[in-house]
């Protein structure tokens, strides 16, 4: 299939997500050549019909300077035109933007602007610098400073978390006796947030100078663990899309950006964190989006269309069994099983979906070697944490 879009050549990194693998066909889907890059050897990308190659690289967190040097072999050897990074290793990219950008176009805003986003603790200061109400948010320095705050406000139960972290795979909840008759004090990096009782909603957003390009927000119902939602349908929520709109346009934000909120029962939105980079949001775009990300619409804001409904079907069975014990939540979880289309699957393109039971094996196996969480096993070693 042959289409009038430029670039021609597109390399996507972190083909260890479904959600790359999604991207990945619908930009073959319009007749693009896509090459796929991983350091994971097993990225369910990698099998794809999609993918014209898929290129193990380095690991960017470990041996940053090869994995510099091997895309950079990568772009010249296969004439990329324009890198989209989809995982942490965006932050890696980001990092040496302007070097890359010298060969090829890049998806992503520079560093720095990314850190003040990834960076719980900078997130929240901004985005009450900005006039955005945020849950109370303390940052601990290693002493017991943060015990004088706490005794102040009239909070009961508090969110621990780290300042870098994904998928809420430290995330502790606390009670206010709990944090004031500690005998050791949190160590430095930690936040101490406050709880909010409400919905939690999720946004994904692709934005160029500041002007939102796509965007859409879905709901979470099912997680696996306590972080990452696995089932997706678009809703429309005005503040959120307001805030949205007003954060990147405060940052002339370029690229793909991703926010957690809480919505109160009084439909107050509270922002609780952001991923600036690839999320599951985009499961819910078609080809349309295609677009937006080779920059042939820079004008119209695209959503999805809200009859779209995806899930991660082997994530829903796996975490399955806390879903179960209440009656409520088990019927729930059935009808999103029966009535969710699975991301990995499509007919055309069978491969990845076999080929995960693979990847999460060889995953979960080693996430043993390691003493750490399958979760945690999925960014071991493209996590950036402030490096």
């Amino acid at each position: 299939m042959s289409t009038s879009y430029e670039p021609k050549n597109i390399l996507v990194t972190g083909a260890r997500a479904p959600v790359t693998l999604h991207l990945c066909r619908l930009l073959q889907s319009q007749g693009l050549q896509v090459y796929a890059a991983d350091s994971c050897p097993y990225a369910v990308t990698k099998v794809s019909n999609a993918v014209k190659k898929f290129l193990q690289v380095p690991s960017p967190k470990f041996e940053t300077a090869l994995f510099v040097q091997t895309m950079t072999k990568i772009i010249e050897d296969y004439h990329i035109d324009l890198i989209i990074p989809t995982c942490e290793e965006t932050f890696y990219i980001a990092k040496y933007k302007e070097y890359f950008e010298s060969y090829c176009s890049v998806l992503v805003d520079d560093i720095d602007t990314l850190n003040v986003l990834h960076n719980k603790a900078e997130f929240i200061r901004f985005t009450n610098e900005f006039g955005w109400d945020a849950p109370v948010t303390i940052e601990t320095d290693g002493s017991f400073s943060y015990q004088e705050k706490i005794e102040q406000l009239h909070i009961k139960e508090f969110v621990l978390k780290p300042v870098y972290s994904r998928f809420s795979d430290s995330v502790r909840f606390v009670t206010k006796s709990e944090l004031l008759s500690q005998e050791k004090p949190l160590g430095v990096g930690w936040l101490i947030q406050e709880k909010l009782d409400g919905t939690q909603y999720c946004s994904y957003t692709i934005a160029k100078n500041g002007k939102l390009l796509a965007h859409s927000v879905y709901q979470t119902e099912f997680t696996a663990g306590l972080g990452a939602t696995i089932a997706f349908q678009h809703t429309e929520c005005d503040p959120i899309f307001s805030f949205v709109s007003i954060l990147v346009e405060k940052l002339k934000y370029s690229g793909q950006i991703a926010f957690d909120f809480i919505v109160t029962k009084d439909g107050k939105v509270y922002p609780i964190e952001c991923n600036p980079r690839t999320t599951s949001g985009l499961h819910l775009f078609s080809s349309d989006i295609v677009s937006v990300f080779v920059g042939t619409n820079t004008e119209d804001v695209l959503f999805p269309n809200k009859e779209t409904k995806m899930a991660l079907t082997l994530a829903l069975l796996l975490y399955g069994g806390s879903f179960l014990w209440d009656g409520k939540v088990r019927k729930r979880w059935f009808q999103v099983i029966t009535s969710h289309r699975d991301i990995t699957y499509l007919h055309r393109d069978k491969k990845p979906f076999f080929y995960q039971f693979y990847s999460v094996c060889k995953l979960w196996r080693e996430s043993r070697k390691r003493n750490i969480s399958l979760l945690q096993q999925t960014t071991y070693d493209i996590s950036w944490d402030g490096e």
